[in-house]
């Protein structure tokens, strides 16, 4: 396609930065500077700039680059994510005030869920739920209680390479993966000791329409050693409140 006279190339940039964000789900300044033949000083601005807008979203720790909830909004289908955000907000806020940890509201998306909002815990030793951050949904609490919606064919042909681990708690087979499905379709939450990442535990619920059609998972997660059993019980009962509570309004 041949470029219009009156191209604005700070505009075409951004909208390309956000197509690529989008399609690979990660960005970083070198590879942007090199791909639009900037100075990565501009590129740096350019992302900054997407992230204040929260177009994208940056991870502290790797400095990567992620879709922010604007993109994620844009991208959802029927606007469930942008309803979904706006109704829990509250329900999230009082979750993880009553519990003192980190909640978040994740979408599965293939493979991997996508924290598409979330609350932080106010202790200093907490997980974090990183808006935009994406994590394979066989290893996380929120990823499983999704995963749990879909059928046995449907499994077999979302995972036709295997699992992968990602700690040495991860669940490694197919077979094992579809058991404890079916436990956590039967008791309707997912626990996940470890399985993403070592230290960090977390418990989760689905978030319903008034249908019963699963949209997302709610999720408390916090360091292991401050959610052991005895808190399993109440942090889930938080979470059903809440899930139900939405289900009705939507």
């Amino acid at each position: 396609m041949n470029e219009p006279d009156f191209l604005i190339d700070a505009v075409d940039n951004a909208l390309t930065v956000m197509d690529m964000v989008t399609e690979r789900g990660e960005v970083r300044v070198r590879r942007i500077a090199e791909e639009l033949q900037i100075s990565p000083s501009s590129a740096h601005r350019l992302l900054a700039t997407l992230t204040h807008r929260q177009y994208l979203v940056q991870d502290p720790a790797s400095k990567i680059y992620r879709p922010g909830a604007k993109l994620i909004d844009r991208r959802a289908p029927n606007g469930d994510v942008l309803t979904l955000r706006r109704i829990l907000k509250s329900h999230m806020d009082q979750i993880g005030a009553l519990s003192q940890e980190s909640v978040s509201l994740s979408l599965l998306m293939g493979q991997h869920i996508e924290f598409i909002d979330g609350v932080e815990s106010p202790h200093t030793l907490r997980a974090s739920p990183r808006v935009g951050a994406r994590l394979p949904a066989h290893a996380t609490a929120g990823g499983k209680v999704q995963l749990a919606e879909l059928s046995q064919q449907e499994l077999v042909e979302l995972y036709p390479d295997g699992l992968k681990a990602l700690t040495a708690h991860t669940v490694k087979d197919l077979a094992d993966l579809s058991k404890r499905l079916q436990q956590i379709r039967r008791r309707g939450y997912a626990i996940s000791r470890e399985e993403s990442t070592e230290g960090i535990s977390a418990v989760s619920v689905p978030v319903k329409d008034s249908g019963g059609r699963t949209l997302a998972a709610l999720t408390i997660l916090a360091p292991s050693a401050r959610l052991p059993n005895a808190r399993l019980q109440p942090a889930i009962e938080l979470l059903r409140s809440s899930a139900e509570a939405v289900r009705i309004s939507l």
